[in-house]
């Protein structure tokens, strides 16, 4: 299913996104390996060709994760009388103490979209849908981060973080060679010191979210999770593979990180008590 939300915000960001990956590209490309003179043409070549598989790499992979269905919770046809589990999993202040929120693997009843949704999903107030393993509303990627979707946006902060490292670390060289060389313009000094930063500053970012997703990722909680429930006191007994296939599909190791390919990601299954109501009353939409 194809998901696309006209937030204006979300997609003013996704735009700058875009206009921050091409502009690096025209300068890693124009401004760095043509400028170059110094490496073979067979070197210079393999370079820009490098830069464009990022660069589309980058692109397929945000384009997936933008448009995929994150995880969207059925939608009932029917009103369904929960009134009794609200109660039951709402938390609320009663006698000046906290309910405790509900368990981590218990279905859960949602009031907004009126109807069950499976262990770990949330309630998204961007989409205004329930999203299984909702983990944040990202602006980069105008979508929810969720369980059918994080395998390409985390695709894409690899993908961006070998973007970044490689762009740094070829403008890092290029002033290394030309030092103290007068042949580039003013213009292109400033767009070359500009790729260093967007560099250095974009890649400490997608540094610090990649290690939150990892980390996230084999503590076996999401973002939305952790503000609930607080950090695990220690790792999961689970098997790191078995994690790590939760969130990436269960194929191949080889395509965790190929955006062309769904990750395998078994539905729910919902208990006795509830099964027949979602049946008779839920429909995708």
């Amino acid at each position: 299913m194809v998901v696309f939300h006209t937030d204006k915000l979300g997609l003013s960001v996704t735009f700058g996104v875009y206009v921050l990956m091409f502009y690096a590209d025209y300068a890693i490309v124009y401004q760095v390996i043509e400028y170059g003179k110094h490496e073979s043409s067979t070197s210079r070549t393999m370079q820009m060709l490098l830069t464009h598989v990022l660069l589309i790499m980058c692109i397929f992979c945000h384009l997936r994760a933008m448009l995929s269905d994150p995880g969207y919770v059925p939608l009932p046809r029917t009103k369904i009388d929960f009134s009794s589990d609200l109660e039951m999993v709402t938390t609320t202040i009663v006698n000046g103490k906290k309910k405790q929120p509900p368990a981590i693997d218990a279905w859960t009843p949602c009031s907004k979209c009126e109807t069950y949704r499976p262990p770990r999903s949330h309630h998204c107030r961007k989409c205004r849908r329930c999203v299984r393993r909702m983990d944040h509303h990202c602006p980069w990627i105008n979508n929810c981060v969720g369980e059918k979707n994080f395998k390409y946006f985390f695709s894409f902060v690899v993908y961006i973080a070998i973007y970044t490292l490689y762009g740094f670390i070829l403008v890092i060289n290029d002033w290394r060679v030309h030092y103290g060389d007068d042949k580039q313009t003013p213009a292109d000094k400033v767009m070359t010191l500009v790729l260093f930063f967007e560099c250095a500053i974009f890649g400490m970012f997608v540094l610090a979210v990649g290690s939150g997703q990892v980390i996230a990722i084999l503590c076996d909680r999401n973002a939305v999770e952790i503000r609930r429930y607080g950090h695990p006191k220690r790792f999961p007994t689970t098997p790191r593979m078995v994690l790590i296939q939760g969130m990436c599909g269960r194929g191949s190791k080889l395509l965790w990180l190929v955006p062309c390919v769904a990750p395998r990601i078994p539905d729910p299954i919902p208990p006795s008590k509830y099964a027949s109501a979602l049946n008779a009353s839920v429909h995708n939409v």
